[in-house]
């Protein structure tokens, strides 16, 4: 499954019904109906669309929901109006609503702007559009029915501000006309290699990177104590001993010789074995970009050459940080690699012996891919890729969640391999590698930041001329 990782530059549109389902009542005791807003007041009005007060009120109620869960670490009072209590991410001051309600601007707007771009496409809602609408509000009717409401009367609970039915399905209805716009706008853009390294050449920082082993020797590490537990070494006998294991140590001329150094240390500091094997299997440290490292290191990486050494003091010269570099700058060139899977949720099932017998009967067939695309269709509960034969291309590491990216990158891994595989998160993959792709891992990141920007800047140009009404957006009781 994908690990959903989103550019924060990226606006994505979707659904938001299904954040009302899982919020109770309770959330919102602080909020009641206002009756001020009218459905005939324009809040957000582009050249072909609008959003009026009811449905501004439902936008804005959905980023209540997104940031509620977090109100208490936050320092949000429950209970009391948001228009009172001031919030801090405001550099030119003012409350929480406002907060809320320019999150919810920016929202509209980006919708909005998406929508016009995809009426100069054609765009139209498709019956297929519409029954999946119809079939949002209707989970939404049995979820109001089962607390005991009518729908209308969950929604004015929900939101507090009178919203119906026919608000959530006009809100509906343009962020599925803007998902499809910005599917075709991401989906339309592309790029040569020559503007592809072009890009990568411009920004070096962000894709070149550099193999290093590093380990920090603190002075505590060399606390001596007693039979009591009581320290019986001095803080200048501390950093003395650490300084000495971190020159020690800068003395390797080889990673191999980094590794044996290090564990000759560490053992001899008494530390367990097995936690000696973790501290030398995690000083290894690959493609670190040249952007992410502290300043110094950096400017060291940047002249120094593959087996050299450096050494640096903290500020406090109580630890010292060895540093050897494996390899110098390069971008990363690892393939992208393609996958399908079949998912069954957790949260369907109790154990895993549904995908044991699916397996088995794709065991049976000779684990044949074709064989694989039909037991998806059939069983597979992950929406993104059911209806591919579970196909996943172009995937880059670190894009999965964590199990099905072991899997998926493990060096042996070899077209045809497949497996049964259980994470935390989701439940069990049926795994099936398919194999690399053209993609690299630095072809599809200058490609994603090119997209990114590319999308910004077209989003850019359709919203300036959006026109949004503060005073209807203030109109919300909250």
């Amino acid at each position: 499954m994908n690990k959903e990782k989103r550019n924060s530059l990226l606006i994505t549109i979707c659904v938001i019904v299904g954040a009302l389902l899982v919020i109770g009542l309770a959330v919102y005791n602080s909020v009641s109906t206002s009756g001020v807003l009218q459905r005939n007041t324009v809040a957000a009005e582009s050249e072909n669309y609008k959003v009026d007060g009811m449905m501004f009120a439902y936008f804005y109620n959905s980023q209540y929901q997104n940031y509620s869960s977090a109100f208490s670490y936050l320092g949000v009072q429950q209970g009391v109006s948001l228009k009172s209590q001031s919030c801090p991410y405001l550099t030119d001051g003012g409350s929480w609503f406002d907060y809320l309600v320019r999150m919810t601007r920016d929202y509209v707007k980006n919708m909005l702007g998406l929508c016009e771009i995809g009426h100069e496409k054609g765009n139209t809602l498709t019956d297929e559009d519409r029954a999946e609408i119809a079939e949002q509000i209707g989970v939404l009717e049995d979820n109001a029915k089962a607390a005991g409401y009518s729908l209308n009367d969950f929604l004015r609970m929900m939101t507090g501000n009178g919203v119906k039915k026919k608000d959530v399905e006009k809100c509906l209805e343009l962020t599925v006309l803007a998902q499809k716009a910005y599917n075709q706008v991401m989906d339309g853009f592309t790029y040569t290699d020559d503007q592809l390294k072009a890009y990568a050449d411009e920004n070096p920082g962000t894709f070149m990177g550099v193999d290093l082993y590093t380990y920090t020797f603190n002075a505590a590490d060399f606390r001596v104590y007693d039979d009591d537990d009581n320290p019986t070494s001095s803080s200048s006998e501390e950093a003395e001993a650490a300084k000495k294991a971190a020159d020690e140590l800068s003395a390797a001329a080889t990673a191999a010789d980094f590794e044996s150094t290090l564990r000759s240390i560490l053992t001899g500091t008494g530390m367990a074995s097995e936690d000696v094997d973790t501290k030398v299997a995690g000083a290894k440290e690959d493609h670190v970009l040249t952007a992410n490292l502290p300043s110094d290191v950096s400017s060291w990486a940047d002249t120094a050459s593959a087996g050299d050494t450096t050494v640096i003091t903290s500020d406090s010269e109580d630890a010292y940080t060895v540093y050897l570099l494996a390899r110098t700058g390069y971008m990363d060139e690892t393939r992208a690699r393609n996958v399908r899977h079949i998912l069954f949720l957790n949260t369907t099932y109790e154990d895993s012996s549904t995908a044991d017998q699916v397996y088995a009967e794709w065991e049976a067939a000779g684990f044949s891919e074709d064989k694989f695309i039909e037991l998806c269709g059939q069983y597979s509960e992950d929406p993104g890729s059911n209806e591919v034969g579970g196909l996943y291309e172009d995937v880059v590491p670190g894009a999965m969640i964590d199990e099905f990216d072991s899997w998926l990158f493990d060096a042996s891994r070899k077209p045809g391999d497949h497996a049964l595989i259980e994470s935390a998160q989701y439940g069990w993959h049926i795994m099936y590698y398919v194999g690399e792709s053209d993609l690299t891992v630095w072809k599809s990141q200058a490609e994603d930041a090119l997209k990114n920007q590319d999308y910004n800047d077209l989003l850019a140009s359709k919203t300036e001329s959006i026109s949004y009404n503060e005073k209807a957006a203030n109109a919300i009781y909250a």
